[in-house]
């Protein structure tokens, strides 16, 4: 009798820079003529790269006595010295324009399978059976998670802001294959092949029911230039600090003590006031430019995804279900919310959306700072602690705000009080989700895509 071959009761799972290697191996030859035939724009790119890193942009302001005005003093020759007008560098700039366009062109593939085998408003005779057909939404899921990470080592990002913007369309794609999975595709997005292709491969919200008007183009176009300009102010006052205006002090992790006397110190607040600031300007921005750019493409009108939450809100609902990205919040509504309260509560739907958040930031944080850098004092966990602490804020919200206290309070309070009061809310832990972003460099290198000045 033969005797039998021993057999392993185990899966061996290769690492991630393996199956990137793997992956690198059979997409060399087709990014090998890609490169090849961008190698003369690349040269271009780097020429006027030097032409305008030659120019003379400075600016001297002479020397001056101390200014007084209602009240306030400004020490002598305070602004005085050579500054210098930093305009953005192309070579990054273009890098970030591959790796976006490479993360759309693979969004594009990821919407023609779930468009054919996924969607159940599809024909019937054209769905896959369930346990093919999940696979096939298991097997995207996986692969939508690790294609960041090929688009890093492929295309060769290190600039932690490109790296954010090539992600980001990948957390669009995973909570929209989610809301496919679950029937909760926005009306109008599946009525066609071409349509559902530019509804999931578009880092936008697109209103297919809605269209541009000239004026609403026009005036689209004038906002993404004021964003800009806030973003490039932003950028000239935080940067000299180090993003830390108030000065450098520690509240500690999420995972230490809180001490309410650091939690609440002024300088403390003021910091996390001024980088939750920064992203409320770099949000706006980008999906404000990259809105503006689809309307153009498609003559659909785009979501408007910040509204001013930070100086506007009137609630932490407000704040976070009609004001802050409401790009993310639309997919995470349809494609986590909505499928857990089929079977949820409304209260424990929020949980998961807010979780939901959490870990989807962690997966950010991992691939912009973790992944192949060295990143010191950029910890995981943080993320999700801060907006698992937000969903107590709204917990506490709904079951405070029906009472005759608070609805008083609310007709009394002049409203930039009640939007101080929201913004309390959140401000003291706000370094969990900052501190990631701080430690990791993020905010020097997004400068290299803004003009700014600075004192030489």
């Amino acid at each position: 009798m033969a005797a039998e071959t021993p057999t392993n009761n185990f899966i061996a799972i290769p690492d991630l820079q393996s199956v990137n290697a793997s992956i690198g191996e059979i997409l060399s030859s087709p990014l090998s003529l890609f490169q090849s035939s961008c190698g003369a724009s690349t040269s271009t790119v780097g020429q006027l790269q030097d032409k305008i890193s030659s120019l003379d942009l400075s600016l001297t302001i002479p020397e001056h006595p101390e200014l007084r005005a209602l009240g306030y003093s400004i020490g002598t020759n305070s602004f005085s010295g050579k500054y210098n007008l930093v305009l953005p560098d192309l070579q990054a700039a273009a890098e970030m324009a591959v790796g976006g366009s490479i993360s759309i062109a693979v969004g594009v593939l990821f919407a023609a399978m779930l468009y054919h085998f996924v969607l159940p408003s599809r024909e019937e005779s054209s769905t896959p059976p369930t346990k093919t057909r999940t696979l096939l939404i298991g097997s995207l899921i996986c692969v939508i998670s690790i294609m960041p990470y090929v688009l890093f080592d492929v295309v060769g990002i290190q600039n932690t802001a490109a790296r954010f913007s090539v992600m980001a369309p990948f957390i669009l794609y995973l909570f929209r294959t989610f809301e496919a999975a679950a029937g909760f595709v926005p009306k109008g997005a599946d009525e066609s092949f071409r349509r559902y292709c530019t509804y999931f491969a578009t880092p936008a919200e697109v209103l297919f029911e809605q269209r541009v008007t000239r004026k609403e183009m026009i005036q689209s176009s004038m906002d993404v230039m004021k964003c800009a300009a806030i973003m490039s102010i932003v950028c000239t006052i935080l940067s000299p600090s180090g993003y830390t205006p108030f000065g450098a002090i520690s509240a500690g992790e999420f995972y230490e003590p809180v001490t309410v006397e650091n939690y609440l110190n002024p300088r403390h607040l003021g910091n996390c006031f001024a980088i939750a600031f920064f992203f409320q300007s770099g949000l706006a921005l980008g999906t404000a430019a990259i809105g503006n750019l689809v309307q153009i493409l498609t003559g659909y009108k785009v979501l408007r995804a910040m509204k001013n939450p930070m100086l506007e809100a009137t609630s932490p609902s407000d704040f976070w279900g009609k004001r802050w990205n409401l790009l993310v919040h639309v997919v995470l509504k349809r494609g986590v919310y909505k499928p857990v309260r089929r079977y949820a509560s409304a209260l424990i739907a929020s949980l998961a959306v807010f979780v939901a958040s959490g870990l989807f930031h962690e997966w950010v944080v991992h691939a912009v700072f973790l992944y192949n850098k060295q990143s010191e004092g950029v910890v995981l966990g943080s993320n999700t602690a801060f907006f698992v602490w937000n969903f107590v804020v709204i917990a506490c919200e709904r079951m405070l705000v029906a009472t005759k206290g608070v609805q008083s309070l609310k007709k009394v309070l002049p409203r930039v009080m009640v939007t101080v009061m929201i913004i309390m809310s959140s401000l003291p832990a706000a370094h969990w989700f900052g501190g990631p972003y701080l430690n990791g460099n993020f905010f020097s290198d997004y400068e290299t895509f803004v003009p700014m000045i600075r004192k030489m």
